[in-house]
């Protein structure tokens, strides 16, 4: 076992943990030490994890419960993950998967990402760049639950608990905050006039008097770390509106 994984066990307490219900990951693997380890660090990133440790489990676990991303192990008892691996993607396709292994095979990591893995990591693994994997896969995608994760630059997005989560942290949007957010996330790369901005949010036009639009805007970027002076993500159109660049 990595004792990069062990060493970041005592880094796992965080204060901003979210009060979202946690995404779903299973992880298929024998090793119980991982288990628990892993177990341990993704719940303090809003992740609840069920194990098994062989595959022959996975069938019947999943006529019970769908998650929303799999972590599956090559080498475990009885058939191996690359057999698992076919089955998921010819049953589950929509179930993203990532491959484990402690072997650094280049041929094993091809076979894998051609049989459809989304990504592949070799053990010893730093339990951080897992997690960056894990949310750069599940990014935009829709989860189990319904709910649809947007990431923007290092931030990600949670409309229907409206948050941001960057760098560990939960930052709390307010509902008017929430709604334009996702208005730009529905339309990305698109220049949106303050008229279809108000329409969307209060339903009617826009007044040129009300700076509500505007001053939300600049909240937003304040709590997505957007440079004011030189906007990286809400940039703004001369005499035509915002725009949305999404940037991962």
């Amino acid at each position: 076992m990595s004792k990069i994984l062990i060493f970041e066990k005592m880094n796992l307490i965080s204060s901003n943990a979210s009060d979202a219900p946690a995404r779903q990951i299973l992880l298929v693997d024998d090793d119980i030490l991982l288990h628990k380890l892993l177990e341990e660090y993704l719940c303090q990133h809003d992740y609840h994890i069920d194990a098994l440790q062989c595959g022959e489990e996975i069938s019947e676990f999943l006529q019970h419960q769908q998650p929303d991303f799999i972590l599956l192990d090559i080498m475990m008892p009885g058939k191996d993950g690359l057999h698992w691996l076919r089955w998921l993607k010819k049953y589950h396709e929509h179930i993203p998967v990532m491959l484990l292994s402690a072997k650094k095979s280049a041929q094993e990591r091809l076979q894998g990402l051609e049989f459809g893995a989304d990504d592949y990591l070799t053990k010893p693994f730093h339990p951080k760049e897992l997690l960056i994997r894990i949310r750069n896969i599940m990014r935009d995608r829709p989860l189990a639950n319904g709910r649809v994760i947007h990431k923007i630059g290092s931030s990600f997005f949670d409309p229907v608990h409206e948050h941001l989560e960057r760098d560990n942290t939960t930052i709390k949007l307010t509902t008017q905050e929430s709604g334009l957010l996702q208005f730009f996330c529905q339309n990305p790369g698109q220049i949106l006039t303050r008229d279809a901005i108000s329409l969307a949010l209060y339903g009617n036009d826009y007044q040129p008097m009300n700076r509500s639009i505007d001053m939300t805007i600049n909240r937003l970027r304040k709590k997505l770390d957007d440079n004011a002076t030189t906007p990286r993500y809400l940039c703004t159109v001369w005499r035509k509106g915002y725009r949305l660049t999404l940037d991962s």
